[in-house]
């Protein structure tokens, strides 16, 4: 492996890491959200599990894309939230800690910095 190739690789492990862990939840929200549609549920839990699966895809492929898919997933997922429980607290925080810590982390430099189409870094 050249070094190049070795530098790419190393370069966008961050953001693969996280590629995968939001495939794997991209996955169970989609086949699960499938199975919840086909007994007249929301299709909320389809969509967003193929967005992930999106997010992952591109931020695999190196892609700052992929960032900006989960960043429009959030803000679809708050105001799903809001408007299936309201503004109550308690029944907001199951809905939406979990995608915001996610969404927290991969808003971390060294996750997206590395993404082709990332604003380049300035230089002192």
């Amino acid at each position: 492996m050249s070094s190049l190739a070795a530098g790419a690789w190393t370069r966008l492990l961050a953001p693969r890491i996280l590629a995968v862990f939001i495939a794997l939840v991209g996955l169970v929200l989609a086949v699960g959200g499938v199975q919840l549609v086909a007994l007249g549920g929301s299709f909320y839990y389809v969509v967003t599990g193929l967005a992930c699966l999106a997010s992952a895809w591109f931020l695999w492929t190196g892609k700052l894309l992929g960032v900006w898919i989960f960043a429009a997933m959030l803000v679809w997922t708050v105001i799903w939230a809001v408007w299936e429980v309201g503004f109550d607290g308690w029944a907001l925080m199951p809905r939406i800690v979990g995608p915001l810590v996610v969404g927290l982390y991969m808003a971390l430099p060294f996750n997206w910095r590395p993404l082709a189409g990332a604003p380049a870094r300035k230089t002192a």
